[in-house]
Formats: C-alpha cells, structure tokens, sequence
C-alpha cells in the first residue's frame, strides 16, 4: 500500500497578482493511503472527488499505464478557507500513487504532477506552486509561479500559529483573476519584502491590498499584532488569517483576541523537511 502526507500552508505573498509568492508550511495534515484495484474507489469526507480523480490521471500518464485505485483521504485542513487544502491533497495523492507503483518519488516531481491536477480539476487558478511547494517540502518557499521555479527554501522563524476560521468559504478557481492582477505592483513590494526576510511587512502589504480587493476586514491583522504576534496576515484568497508567534504566551494571547470572530486553531508551523535537493 503507497501512502502519502502533506501539510497546510499559509501566506505571506499571494501569487496570483505578480506570479511570485511566498508561502509556508503548517501543521494540519492531508494522510492518504492508496492500493492499485480493478476499479478507482475514492473515500473521503469531501463531496467532490475530482481532484482525487485528475491526481490518477495525471500520475497514469507520467508513469504510460491507465491504472485504478483504491484511496482514502484522510484531511485535518478546512476546505475553501485559504490554507492550500488542495495544494496538500493532490501532493498526498500523487505521493502514495507513485510509492504504491513502486517508486520512490521526487519531491519536486509529487509537487509538479499535483500542480497539474490541480489545474485540470479547476481547484486553482495558476497550479498555486507556491502553496503546493511548502505544503510538500516544509519550511518557507519563495517561488516564481509562472516558471514553476524555487527561487529558495528557508526556516520560517516562527514556531507557532495561531489560525483563524471565521466562517464563509472562497473558492480560489471563482477569484477575478483580472482584477487581482492590477494590484501586481503592490505585490512586488511585498515579495520584495519578504526576499530581505521582512515577513512582518510582507504580510502586512499583501493583507491590506487583499483583503481591500476581495472584501476582507483587515482589522484582524491589527489585532493580532497589538497581541503579541511576530506576523499576521490573510491566507491565500481567505478567510482564513494566520498569526505567526514566537512564544506559547503570544499564541494564548492571539487566540483570545480572536476567540469573538470565529473559530480558533493553535498549531505550530513545519520546517523544510524535504527540501534538500529540491532548490531550483
């Protein structure tokens, strides 16, 4: 049986304005277990297997065979909330696929193959690389979407984070995608940001421009701030916002300011842990 796991990941630069982004990985995970059968069997919570299915095409394809599995999916990251639930279930798949066909993947070949599932399920509207790089490697990633290129893979230096769920779901795929990209110089100021290891400001720029043009309040960013938190921002197309701290101390105080705007989880963020060789 091939099995495969992904984590959650949060933003400090949104790629869909620039093509450039900046994410990390977090500790809610994706857990799947495959076996080659007669027939594609998928079991998971969610409704719509699509993903699921692409992820088996794709993988058929790279490897020459039309192949079928039975597959479980087992997932702790909420859906539609910003936090790259799908970026971590197409990794997990094409990961326990390709180890169930024998093989031992390479990372950036599980992240490439699940990009492009993505895609082909209409779950993303760019393949979403950097989510889908730092739900798979760990760690922090700055990537250029477009080429489908790590630029460089660091430790976040904040252990914990503190996530809230405020209720409400947005489906990347219906983003106006147009309308984002006029926001692309703002955006290249945050990356910028971020490159210098400033992921404080990073945040701050790609939330306030965010959540102004998706119809976010900002105000959570602040509050977190005012509690204790190293960083704060929206995560991806929202509603998620995650805090980054640097003691268990912050992270109490940030989940009680938060604790009136909707559902509170305290986790901790994950390092690179399969990022060595993967820089590109």
């Amino acid at each position: 049986m091939g099995e495969g796991t992904a984590y959650a990941a949060g933003t400090i630069v949104n790629a869909i304005s620039a093509k450039k982004g900046c994410a990390y990985a977090i500790d809610l995970t994706v857990s799947v277990k495959a076996e080659l059968s007669d027939s594609t069997e998928i079991h998971t919570d969610v409704e719509d297997t699509s993903l699921v299915e692409q992820c088996v095409k794709v993988v058929g394809e790279h490897v020459g065979q039309e192949l079928n599995f039975e597959i479980e999916v087992d997932s702790e990251i909420p859906v539609a909330m910003g936090l790259a639930s799908s970026s971590a279930v197409s990794n997990a798949v094409v990961e326990a696929l390709l180890k169930e066909l024998g093989r031992e993947p390479e990372p950036l070949e599980v992240v490439r193959l699940g990009a492009e599932a993505s895609i082909r399920a209409d779950v993303t509207v760019t393949g979403a690389y950097d989510d889908a790089c730092a739900s798979y490697l760990g760690g922090l990633v700055l990537t250029l979407n477009d080429q489908r290129r790590i630029l460089d893979i660091r430790e976040l230096p904040y252990p914990y984070a503190v996530i809230l769920l405020p209720g409400g779901k947005v489906e990347t795929s219906d983003v106006d995608v147009n309308r984002l990209e006029l926001l692309a110089p703002a955006a290249e100021t945050a990356f910028r940001r971020a490159m210098t290891g400033d992921y404080r400001g990073a945040m701050m720029i790609n939330s306030a421009v965010y959540c102004s043009a998706l119809g976010h309040e900002f105000e959570p960013v602040v509050e977190a701030l005012e509690a204790g938190a190293a960083a704060a921002g929206l995560s991806g197309t929202g509603p998620a916002f995650v805090a980054l701290c640097e003691t268990k101390s912050d992270v109490r105080e940030v989940s009680e300011v938060w604790s009136d705007r909707g559902e509170v989880l305290e986790t901790r963020t994950v390092g690179p842990e399969r990022a060595r060789g993967a820089q590109t």
